[in-house]
């Protein structure tokens, strides 16, 4: 859709009505992608569009009465130069100016986020394309539903619908138009495996040896074959056991994954969050891997059972000892007292 609107000074409007030459065409704009029209969930990247002038001038019509006058006036000589000038200026008329072009979303609703929508984009003539495309960063949403999204183009510019140029120094006047198109594009977002944490179990303590069951739901299009999920862990956890196997996936399926974590004695009482991926094989046996999933987890204080029974132990052990030092104590003095009797016998003997 082309449209355009006029304003334009009272002025040229007398001059530009008395010219050599009425012209007839404009610009005409078309666009298209210049990058893979296929994007993924969650993708950040950026629509490329090329966009080119095919405009043409249609015709010219002379306007033989104002040439006429204006010989018998000023001259053939001056005349004519004067009209081959007009011709010459008059050819502009398929340029497009001043172009701005806004990229919108035809559907409110599409998950898709445009995060830069206007762009100036300067002057382009007729049989030309922009240098080099129009770049316009965008989201798509992680939780998109596959298929075809269209965009919308829309591109105001201004080009000059006509000029005159007067007798007898060549004084030239110029009348622009300001004019809009609107065209539409179409991106698809592709069939695929696409995993979220959908639960987690967990009790995890300072100073604790825990287990935590982390379920992943594929909320994508198309199978996930053999898959493996692996955590990565940070202070103040450890772990010997970052892998487990949930088999294939089909849409809409969830899987548990069981995971050993070791947490620090001294950790920190908060919420944190533990990076895990899974690894897949598409539909093509070509290995795979999901983004990144957060796995949310609480370290609470450690637990006062345990705290209880480690005090237990020591009191136990004091319960237990003190009998036996006394005991030990006994024996050792009577051992003494005996020593002590058999001296002083042995000195009465003498």
């Amino acid at each position: 859709m082309q449209l355009a609107s006029a304003g334009i000074d009272e002025n040229v409007v007398s001059e530009i009505a008395r010219d050599y030459y009425d012209v007839y065409g404009s610009p005409h704009l078309v666009a298209n992608l210049a990058c893979d029209e296929v994007f993924e969930k969650g993708e950040e990247s950026f629509i490329y569009v090329n966009i080119m002038n095919n405009g043409q001038i249609t015709g010219f019509k002379a306007n033989k009465k104002e040439i006429e006058d204006d010989i018998m006036e000023y001259g053939e000589t001056v005349t004519r130069a004067h009209m081959s000038n007009e011709l010459l200026s008059d050819r502009a008329i398929t340029t497009a100016d001043s172009m701005t072009a806004t990229l919108s979303i035809v559907d409110p609703d599409a998950p898709i986020k445009i995060k830069q929508g206007t762009l100036l984009l300067g002057s382009l003539n007729s049989g030309k394309s922009l240098s080099s495309p129009a770049k316009f960063p965008i989201k798509i949403y992680d939780n998109a539903k596959a298929g075809t999204y269209d965009l919308q183009l829309y591109v105001a510019y201004r080009y000059q619908k006509d000029s005159a140029v007067t007798p007898p120094y060549g004084d030239t006047f110029y009348w622009f138009e300001d004019m809009n198109q609107t065209m539409t594009l179409q991106i698809v977002i592709e069939e695929e495996p696409y995993f979220r944490v959908s639960n987690v179990e967990s009790d995890l303590r300072a100073g604790d040896k825990k287990t935590i069951n982390v379920t992943y739901t594929n909320t994508g299009e198309q199978v996930a074959r053999e898959c493996i999920a692996r955590i990565s862990v940070v202070d103040p956890f450890t772990t010997t056991d970052d892998q487990a196997y949930l088999g294939d996936m089909y849409p809409g399926e969830s899987r548990t994954a069981i995971f050993d974590l070791n947490v620090a004695k001294d950790a920190t009482l908060k919420d944190y969050s533990i990076n895990s991926e899974i690894k897949y094989k598409d539909e093509r046996g070509k290995s795979q891997y999901s983004d990144n999933l957060k796995i949310p987890v609480y370290v609470g204080p450690a637990d006062p059972l345990n705290a209880s029974v480690a005090v237990g132990v020591v009191l136990l052990i004091g319960i237990i000892g003190t009998p036996v030092y006394m005991i030990s104590r006994k024996k050792k003095e009577n051992n003494y007292k005996r020593y002590m009797e058999n001296k002083e016998t042995k000195t009465n003997e003498k």
